[in-house]
């Protein structure tokens, strides 16, 4: 896991060794959490974003977790864990006493946790349709959910003023779409019709955890452009005469 400056233009190393993945940062930008494994399962860990002390370990598991969204407060983390039985489950973590309850667990797949910008609300993606979709539902409940996506959607991202929820959709004839929704929190939860925001052919996500984000301004999205992979050019051609000749030469089959 490396750590860029915009500003500088230079790169620190925070791990090195094992294998990290799925990195989010704490409000405060002091820490980032992250999977971290030498071998087995990945759990999550935590480390100065300044490097200045090494990771510490925050869960246990037998199965693989994902770091997903911080509370605004900075004491909660959803998370996401793969289960044998439920498939990916979203967790929560406390860190003021380290302690683990279920958010969603059924047998439907739960990934994608994000909490609003105030805190009151959580959406997420769940299979319980038969199919990827987005839903938001009251944090920490209770109250029931509500259908965000339209015909299939992932990876959900609140606009900092919790006015809009954007997501994405890359599915079938869908693939590389950006979607955005117009909610409203107060009084209640509602949204509008999903409105098809731009095409973005050839930018990868994330899986199980949103793979881009937007600016502090709320003007700009970051994403990852999949590195499209050229063939290499042809510069030699190796014409070879009387090959069956040179063939029988190099393996003789002892027979005439």
């Amino acid at each position: 896991m490396w750590v860029y400056d915009l500003n500088r233009g230079t790169a620190s190393r925070l791990t090195y060794e094992g294998k990290t993945n799925w990195a989010s940062w704490t409000p405060d930008g002091r820490r980032v959490v992250f999977d971290w494994l030498k071998s087995g399962q990945p759990n999550l860990y935590w480390q100065p974003a300044d490097g200045s002390s090494g990771m510490e370990r925050l869960t246990t598991s037998d199965h693989y977790q994902a770091s997903g969204s911080w509370s605004p407060d900075g004491a909660t983390l959803a998370f996401v864990e793969g289960h044998p039985d439920t498939g990916q489950d979203i967790l929560l973590l406390d860190l003021r006493n380290r302690r683990i309850t279920p958010f969603l667990n059924s047998r439907a797949w739960e990934t994608y946790p994000e909490f609003s910008p105030d805190g009151r609300w959580m959406a997420y993606v769940s299979t319980e349709s038969g199919r990827l979709e987005v839903y938001a539902r009251p944090y920490p409940g209770p109250g029931g959910k509500l259908l965000i996506s339209k015909e299939g959607g992932l990876e959900p991202l609140w606009a900092r003023n919790g006015r809009q929820l954007f997501y994405r959709s890359r599915i079938g004839d869908d693939a590389d779409l950006v979607w955005v929704v117009d909610v409203r929190t107060d009084g209640g939860f509602s949204a509008s019709k999903p409105r098809l925001l731009f095409k973005a052919p050839g930018l990868g996500g994330g899986d199980p955890i949103r793979g881009w984000d937007l600016s502090l301004d709320g003007q700009r999205f970051l994403m990852v452009k999949d590195e499209e992979v050229k063939p290499t050019p042809v510069t030699e051609m190796v014409l070879v005469m009387n090959w069956l000749e040179e063939l029988k030469r190099l393996g003789p089959t002892g027979k005439k």
